[in-house]
């Protein structure tokens, strides 16, 4: 993944696209960045539920009852493990969350945000 004010710039670039275009339902209760490993790197993907459990990730696994259409592709730099790679995403995420337009969109609601990799742990950013 390449240096943090670049990943950065790019994923408030991308955010705030799918804010500006992307209008979830209202009875989206919680949205999930969900994360992959690419041939070339990771892809980052918006995905919101209707079910929400906080005591339960299991709300996650479910197919989304909303998708972002545009997903954010980022090289991965072979020196970063993958577990750099999420720090680097919740931390990136935390602030682009807290800053206009994002922070006045969908996403700086009430409605809960979570982080993780497909198939591991999920994380708490807002």
């Amino acid at each position: 993944m390449e240096n943090s004010y670049a990943f950065q710039t790019e994923l408030e670039n991308w955010l705030h696209e799918i804010t500006k275009n992307e209008k979830p339902t209202e009875d989206i209760v919680a949205f999930r960045f969900g994360l992959g490993e690419v041939e070339d790197g990771y892809v980052l993907y918006l995905a919101g539920s209707k079910n929400y459990d906080e005591a339960d990730d299991e709300w996650a696994a479910d197919p989304p009852d909303f998708l972002a259409k545009e997903e954010l592709i980022t090289p991965a730099l072979e020196e970063q493990e993958w577990y750099w790679v999420l720090l680097k995403v919740i931390y990136s995420l935390g602030r682009v969350l807290r800053k206009s337009p994002v922070n006045n969109s969908f996403l700086g609601n009430d409605r809960p945000v979570y982080v993780g990799f497909e198939d591991g742990d999920l994380y708490r950013i807002k």
